[in-house]
């Protein structure tokens, strides 16, 4: 059996490198927010001739903190990106500068049932329409592919 002298420097060195990689392993495994997902709104009936263009919204919360907010008030869709945050009972995004152009307002959304409603939103974009209640999507990546 082979046994090794470590020195005072080598203890310190290799906890060192422990607390480094547990530190940057932490965001790896930390919990991720019950509000990550993809949500968006009803679509109308697009196989309906007479079905009005209705407004179109979804928002994708990912579990790294980015966020991609599409909205269609009726006028055509507008992509915006940025970063969101959980307060427990509300969800905040903070929308991301682009080419240096003021930012949009953050939109905040409170938990509805199943999904996420704008409680805070851009009103010069919307109008005097309030945006439609989100739906949190299930994935079914998992049976893609499968046959029955």
């Amino acid at each position: 059996m082979r046994t090794t002298k470590h020195s005072y420097l080598h203890v310190v060195l290799a906890s060192a490198a422990v607390v480094v990689l547990t530190l940057a392993a932490t965001p790896l495994f930390a919990g991720v927010s019950k509000y990550a997902g993809i949500y968006s709104s009803e679509s109308p009936d697009s196989d309906a001739p007479t079905a009005p263009a209705g407004p179109a919204f979804s928002v994708s919360l990912g579990a790294d903190g980015t966020a991609t907010v599409t909205q269609d008030p009726g006028k055509g869709a507008v992509t915006a990106f940025g970063h969101w945050t959980d307060a427990g009972s509300q969800v905040t995004v903070q929308f991301d500068a682009v080419d240096g152009k003021p930012t949009d307002p953050p939109m905040v959304f409170s938990p509805s049932h199943d999904g996420l409603q704008a409680v805070t939103w851009n009103h010069a974009l919307w109008g005097k329409t309030t945006p439609p209640v989100l739906k949190k999507e299930v994935s079914n990546w998992h049976n893609k592919g499968k046959h029955r």
